[in-house]
């Protein structure tokens, strides 16, 4: 996959550097906010300049602009950010409203996709505020209108919900809920299956492609170009396929597609947040599978060494047509990938005795040929991909 460079800059702090943030007063935010956008629950903010007070019933903290956009409470140590036009104050338990609000469909319950129906993300609710628990993390969001929803920490992605409260469509998916009540998944019993040379190949080559994206967004500018939306995004399904065969893996592929979703509008260095978290979270699930195997071998080798070789093709890929030797910096993170996964499968060399392990060693990254280095790494994953796929071991995977 081939991605433009990414470019940072520098900029020194001066007096006119600081001029936004000594203009931060002009933010009026005092006057009376209320909880939740309840009634019953009114809130005060006092200001002068960047000094603030706020208050909700007994409370009381002092606080202030941390930016133009964001305050602090001292005594309670927590930060909250204007939104919504600054008619919004989200704080990480609650929302202060400009004005009261309420009528808004009921969403608390348990939510998920109607393919997966073991897949539950509690929703607790509390009129305009409410918290979603996806992935043992809890999200604040609240109800931008009406019907709308938005979760800030999935880059403000609007939702829209259903009249009857029933549904929520997300841009790439709907979500139906599942119960009135936020409880835990059923326990399904485990599901066994053999995994043999198709299935262990597949499952390398689906990491290959998860370790380009991860790559190539690292090389990425700010923004991806629509060509590395495309590459992206096909990679991801490359993965989503082919844990849809391996059903003993049983990792929420919702957020592949969820990712995948979200790679046209959004930042470079959230995708990547958002990939590595992907990439840690889906390896915990691999290494936590009971297996028996040929060899005595796990095929978290497969999947550290799919990624990380991935990750390296991707940065050669960059530096295709730029100007040789490329950086020594970028030399070190290719050669880091390549003895991360040269480490990682190690341990799997007996099953795959025809494939080389010391070509990776071999990458010439500091070559005047600019396409040379990532000539010789395709020529890696192609020979261990034949490896795999021709080895005559095999896995029995529960899931764990």
């Amino acid at each position: 996959m081939k991605l433009s460079p990414r470019f940072s800059f520098l900029f020194s702090t001066s007096l006119l550097g600081m001029l936004p943030f000594l203009l931060t007063a002009q933010n009026q935010i005092l006057g009376t906010w209320y909880s939740n956008g309840r009634a019953e629950i009114p809130c005060t903010i006092t200001q002068q300049a960047n000094n603030l007070v706020f208050t909700i019933g007994t409370n009381r903290s002092d606080g202030y602009f941390t930016n133009a956009t964001t305050v602090f409470a001292t005594q309670w140590n927590a930060s909250a950010t204007l939104t919504t036009s600054g008619q919004g104050l989200l704080w990480n338990n609650q929302i202060w409203t400009r004005s009261p609000f309420s009528g808004y469909p009921s969403i608390a319950g348990s939510w998920g996709l109607a393919a997966y129906p073991q897949e539950l993300y509690p929703v607790e609710q509390d009129n305009t505020f409410f918290t979603l628990t996806y992935q043992g993390k809890k999200l604040p969001g609240f109800f931008t209108s009406a019907n709308t929803i938005t979760i800030p920490e999935w880059n403000n992605a609007i939702a829209n919900v259903s009249p009857d409260g029933n549904s929520i469509t997300w841009n790439n998916q709907v979500w139906i809920k599942k119960s009135g009540t936020t409880s835990p998944p059923v326990n399904n019993p485990p599901i066994t299956q053999k995994l043999c040379r198709p299935e262990l190949s597949s499952f390398y080559f689906a990491a290959q492609a998860l370790g380009t994206v991860w790559g190539g967004l690292a090389t990425a500018p700010s923004m991806l170009t629509p060509d590395a939306v495309a590459a992206c995004s096909d990679a991801l399904n490359v993965l989503d396929a082919t844990l849809g065969i391996m059903q003993c893996i049983g990792f929420d592929r919702g957020r592949i597609q969820n990712l995948r979703g979200a790679l046209a509008g959004t930042g470079t260095r959230q995708l990547i947040v958002e990939t590595e978290s992907l990439i840690r979270d889906l390896q915990a699930v691999v290494q936590n599978l009971r297996l028996s195997c040929d060899n005595n071998v796990h095929i978290s080798a497969l999947y550290i060494g799919g990624i990380h070789l991935g990750a390296a093709q991707a940065w050669a890929s960059s530096r295709q047509g730029m100007p040789t030797p490329m950086p020594v910096a970028v030399q070190n993170v290719i050669q880091n990938h390549l003895s991360t996964a040269r480490n990682a499968l190690s341990p799997y060399g007996a099953s795959i005795p025809q494939f080389d392990l010391s070509a990776f060693g071999r990458v010439n990254v500091g070559s005047m040929n600019s396409i040379l280095p990532n000539t010789q790494i395709v020529g890696i994953e192609t020979q261990l991909l034949w490896a795999v796929a021709l080895s005559e071991g095999c896995c029995t995977c529960t899931g764990g």
